[in-house]
């Protein structure tokens, strides 16, 4: 569990090898550029890299011609160089060809969309034997097709047939809705619009003219679909073919285009005087001699190599390096912020304690084993890195399962600390498992709250951060504190021994409160900085006490708030025992509602308390643990990888 060194390079050579000194030491290798003009921006004669992209407008044709043509990006391998001007015709040419294809395809697949829902519409009129031409060929009368409800229908049938202007006929009869036409003259197509209007008659608008009778129409619209589908289909085999015969070759020229368009963009990055640019990165220490063999390629290009502490002004970018358990926290640890690049990277110890608090809360070895499957399941099937976290905490669970001696809630399979029972402790006598587990539930975060304080001094030490070190309420002044409260609680509690007396209290308990009050100044004092004195008493005293009684809280809120792993332990055997209750009471544990009673609260509380549970333990990492010594805001390490299968911004 470590931040990878870093290394600062500054180099310079002449400004016609800038091209050829980027494509082969920066893009695609572990260099992370910096903007050179913050670190040769005093110097005399530097300006910044011209500015630029001339293959930013060809990369945008190329992914635009790739899309409408449906190639998906991806690398080809290219030629070294390509004239510009044909690859700008090579675009326009092809993208005409995909338009008109695309064109011809559309609107063949619109007609034969029209045509098959002209059919549609006839479908309902084949009560009608009469010549279509002849009905919109009526000259003296006027007729409309389209559908009314069927209870409409039934009760205005009689009105409808007395009406002497009116002539409807149904063509079909369903049992929502009557489809038909009728006909009235032409004085009379307003007052019989109105009145079939307010009997909710709605009429079907054809798209197409039809001709012949309905039957006649209605083959003729089918066939007219299917020879349009049939063109359609040709024209996506044309698309098809031009597809699979340019396809290689425009990844190609996109590969190229992408690959130089990246190389100059790394232009604002560098800057240049007369002759020479200048460019800055960082790179990871052990990857410092494969590069360098890189750069001896080019007889006048210079490096200068800078440790990363010694480099003012410019903030080192972290790269985690871990073992496997801690790279499958590490999404957890992404959430909070990455570790700054002289901090002490937490994920090795997140993933050991995230294991072990949701073990204690959670064990339970057969629904430890099913979460672990679960969680496996996600991670090889759906490829969610959540699922190996989960796979994780069900081992874990199912460890714990064996010291508690649970499976699925059964607790007289297997021997274990059986919470729900009493433990005979010499010189203490008889003594509740459940007192006991909570007792060693803050027994365990007292112990982890110095652990992280241990951690915090560590990062002081590598920041050089005095208040860190001695005087912050993590520093040793806040660890003397809090441990010399607990030391003497305890001897008074357990030994009936008084340590409360100055010869203690006064070293132990007062000196670091006073230490933490004047942190500020006192930091500053041992750090040599000249205005340590510019602090007042007054606003020292008004601010710190403030402080202090929001760090003493926290002391008490943090150490209780560990009482949460062995509530959620004893809460795991109250659920289980409520589940095997109920199937007692629905016939017994070997009868079928009883077993199905036990799969499905295992399934539940499985479930909802492995949610519960996980979420609790994120917040004791993140609040109690982390906020005590983690300071995050580290900058990710990002070296000039292309990826050619995501489209430009």
């Amino acid at each position: 569990m470590s931040v990878v060194p870093m290394k600062l390079l500054t180099l310079a050579g002449p400004l016609d090898q800038f091209d050829r000194v980027v494509s082969t030491c920066v893009v695609d290798q572990p260099f992370h550029p910096e903007n050179a003009l913050r670190l040769m921006g005093k110097v005399k004669g530097v300006l910044p890299m011209e500015g630029g992209n001339p293959y930013a407008p060809l990369l945008r044709r190329a992914e635009e011609v790739a899309r409408q043509a449906g190639v998906e990006l991806n690398y080809a391998p290219f030629p070294d160089k390509l004239p510009r001007k044909e690859l700008a015709a090579y675009f326009d040419g092809l993208e005409a060809k995909v338009q008109e294809l695309t064109r011809r395809k559309e609107e063949l697949e619109h007609q034969a969309a029209d045509a098959s829902a002209g059919a549609e519409q006839l479908e309902h009129l084949q009560g009608i034997g009469t010549d279509l031409d002849e009905l919109w060929g009526l000259e003296y009368a006027r007729f409309r097709y389209g559908y009314l409800p069927r209870e409409t229908y039934d009760s205005f049938q009689e009105t409808l047939n007395q009406e002497e202007d009116i002539l409807f006929v149904p063509t079909t009869v369903g049992s929502r809705r009557v489809y038909g036409v009728y006909f009235t003259t032409k004085g009379s197509r307003t007052r019989v619009d109105m009145l079939f209007s307010s009997l909710h008659f709605t009429r079907v608008n054809l798209d197409v003219q039809p001709h012949g009778t309905v039957e006649q129409a209605i083959a003729d619209l089918t066939a007219q679909a299917e020879k349009w589908k049939k063109e359609a289909d040709q024209v996506e085999e044309e698309l098809k073919t031009l597809r699979e015969q340019e396809g290689e070759r425009l990844l190609s020229d996109y590969a190229y285009l992408r690959y130089h368009s990246e190389c100059r963009e790394l232009r604002r990055f560098a800057c240049r005087s007369r002759d020479s640019f200048y460019l800055v990165g960082w790179v990871p220490e052990d990857a410092l001699e494969e590069l360098r063999s890189k750069m001896e390629r080019f007889d006048q290009l210079s490096c200068v190599v800078d440790v990363a502490d010694d480099v003012e002004g410019f903030k080192p970018p972290t790269k985690l390096k871990n073992p496997f358990l801690g790279r499958v926290f590490q999404p957890f640890l992404e959430m909070y912020g990455l570790p700054a690049y002289n901090e002490t990277d937490p994920s090795l110890f997140m993933a050991i304690t995230y294991c072990l608090f949701f073990g204690i809360m959670f064990g339970d070895l057969g629904q430890g084993l099913c979460l672990a499957l679960l969680g496996l399941v996600l991670s090889k099937v759906k490829g969610m890195w959540l699922g190996s976290i989960i796979t994780c905490c069900g081992l874990s669970g199912a460890l714990f399962g064996c010291v508690y001696g649970s499976v699925f809630g059964f607790e007289d399979i297997l021997p274990g600390f059986k919470i729900m029972e009493q433990t005979n402790l010499a010189g203490m006598g008889v003594v509740s498992n459940v007192l006991l587990l909570l007792v060693m539930s803050i027994a365990l975060g007292i112990f982890m709250l110095l652990l992280v304080m241990v951690v915090n001094i560590v990062n002081g030490v590598r920041q050089r951060n005095f208040e860190k070190i001695f005087f912050g309420p993590n520093g040793a002044a806040g660890m003397v504190f809090y441990a010399g409260v607990l030391f003497a609680a305890l001897s008074t509690a357990a030994f009936g021994v008084n340590l409360l007396i100055p010869a203690y209290v006064l070293p132990v308990i007062v000196l670091p409160l006073v230490l933490m009050l004047f942190r500020e100044p006192l930091s500053r004092l041992l750090a040599r900085d000249p205005n340590w004195r510019s602090f007042s008493l007054g606003e020292v005293l008004g601010t710190g006490l403030f402080e202090m009684f929001e760090t003493l809280l926290s002391y008490l809120t943090n150490t209780l708030s560990f009482m949460r792993i062995g509530a959620y332990a004893i809460t795991h055997v109250g659920l289980m025992l409520v589940v095997h209750m109920l199937a007692e009471l629905a016939g017994g544990v070997g009868g079928p509602v009883g077993i199905l009673i036990l799969v499905a609260g295992n399934a539940f509380v499985m479930g909802f308390e492995g949610l519960l549970v996980g979420i609790q333990v994120l917040r004791l990492e993140f609040y109690e643990l982390f906020g005590r010594f983690y300071d995050d805001g580290g900058i990710p390490f990002a070296p000039r990888k292309i990826d050619y299968t995501s489209h430009t911004d």
